[in-house]
Formats: structure tokens, sequence, C-alpha cells
């Protein structure tokens, strides 16, 4: 009796657990496998997408626990978006993965690659968008994490070491810089309103703890008027936080919507649609 009832009391739970990577290893294995074959036929231009792809799909063993169920979300995403078209698709939101959770320099170099291969917003609009299945809850906190890695005080140190990425560290910490940018622009309407950052400590603990939902919101004001008082005190806050790289890193993400500002306002396209408009 006393045998039975134990037995019936060991929670089932507990071998699913175990058996989980076993099964994610191998489902893992099997896309790393279509996918090898696979590039043996496309064009030169879908080759290094392809192998970023390959790339995590190669550390399943290094996925940690607490990153499985998004893992296995990728793999239900890859599984999906079987065809040419979606290879782009693939190679962001599989590099957005590896960044938060492996933040590897090789990580870094395929979104340098990335980027120059799709042009820079292009890629955070797939990571945007193909990155919230992914998520587990609406802080996206695995985009929060890559954007960290993306522009993290000690990225440049590490690129500059490592034999992979010494060639051509200062271009890859840059377009690292870049691209967090651009994804923290994605989604944002101008139209949101939050209680402003007055004080460097405010400003280091949303740095800090805080998700790219509320960075979004603050650089919603910011990108409603990129010369604004309150956009000159933000960098003003910064340079006062006693954390030089978060104050270069704040300056450099204004200095970049500035940069888009004028762009936009010196475009003809959006003035001649505007025109057209009128004249409708």
């Amino acid at each position: 009796m006393g045998t039975a009832h134990a037995i019936a009391s060991t929670p089932l739970s507990s071998h699913v657990i175990e058996i989980r990577p076993y099964a994610l290893a191998r489902r893992a294995v099997e896309l790393r496998d279509a996918l090898v074959a696979r590039r043996r036929r496309v064009a030169p231009g879908h080759q290094r997408p392809l192998e970023i792809v390959i790339d995590v799909l190669d550390r399943t063993a290094w996925v940690p626990a607490a990153d499985r169920d998004a893992w296995e979300r990728l793999l239900d995403f890859m599984g999906d978006h079987d065809g040419l078209h979606a290879i782009p698709a693939c190679a962001a939101a599989a590099n957005l993965f590896g960044l938060a959770v492996f933040g590897d320099v090789l990580d870094h170099a395929a979104l340098a690659d990335l980027a120059d291969h799709l042009g820079q917003v292009r890629v955070a609009r797939l990571q945007h968008r193909h990155a919230a299945p992914l998520e587990s809850d609406a802080g996206l906190p695995l985009t929060s994490r890559a954007i960290r890695r993306m522009v993290a005080p000690d990225l440049g140190a590490r690129l500059a070491e490592d034999p992979l990425t010494v060639h051509r560290a200062g271009p890859i910490d840059h377009a690292s810089l870049r691209a967090a940018q651009a994804l923290l622009v994605q989604g944002i309407d101008r139209t949101w309103t939050v209680p402003v950052l007055d004080s460097p400590e405010e400003l280091i603990d949303i740095a800090v703890r805080g998700t790219v939902v509320e960075w979004r919101h603050h650089l919603a004001l910011v990108m409603n008027d990129p010369w604004s008082p309150y956009t000159a005190r933000i960098v003003d806050i910064a340079q006062q936080s006693g954390s030089p790289h978060a104050a270069s890193v704040i300056a450099a993400v204004i200095d970049m919507c500035r940069e888009q500002a004028v762009e936009a306002r010196s475009d003809p396209l959006p003035r001649e649609i505007g025109g057209l408009v009128a004249v409708g």
C-alpha cells in the first residue's frame, strides 16, 4: 500500500521536464539539417541569412531552462515559415533570440551582416514583427534583453579580443548601436505621453530595470520633437548620471533620432504625396 501510494504521488511532470530538452534538441537538429540541405540550392543572397539561422540552431544545448519556452516558439516559427521568402524573417527572429539568450560575438557579427544584407530598418522591422510570437509577456523581455546586449558597455572590448571579430570590431559595434536604435523606434506612437524623467536616478533606473515598452514611451517624446527642451534635458541628466557609457548611448540614440527627423524633412517624396492628396 505504501509503495503504491509513493508511486501514485510521484509528479509525472518531472518526467516531462527531463524529456523536453531532448525533444527540442531533436527538432532543432531536424530543422538544421533541412536548412543545410536547402543552403546548397539557394541563391548566394540567401546563404548568409541561412547560415545565421543554422548558427543559432547549433547552440540548442546551451539554451537555459528558463528560455526553453521561447526556444520552442522559435522552432515552431521556423517550422511554419518554410520557403525562400521567409528566410529573412527566420534569420531576424533567430538573431534576436541569439542576442538575447547567448549574446556571443558571432550574434553581433550576424546582426551587422543582416544590416548590410537587408538594411538596418528592414532588419529592425522584421525583428519587431517576428520576435512578438517568441515573447512571454507584454513587457517584451526577450527584445529588452537583446537591446541591452546591443549596447552593452563591454561589447567593443569583447569584439576586439575575439579572433572572429577583431578585424571589424569597430563597424560591428557601431552597427549594434544603430540596430538598437532602429529596433527601439519600432511601433512607437508619437502621441504617447508618460511622466517625464527629471533626475539621473530615474534615468538610470529605467535604463537598468526598464523594458523596451517603457523605453519606447519615453523615446516617443523625443521623436515628437528631437530638439525640444525635454530632449536636451534627457541628455543633460544622462551626463549627470555617473555612467559615461549610459550617457554616450542615450546621446547617440537621440542624435540618430535627430538625423532621421532631418532626413524625413528633406525627403521630397512625402511632400509630393502630400501635394497629390491636396490636389485630389
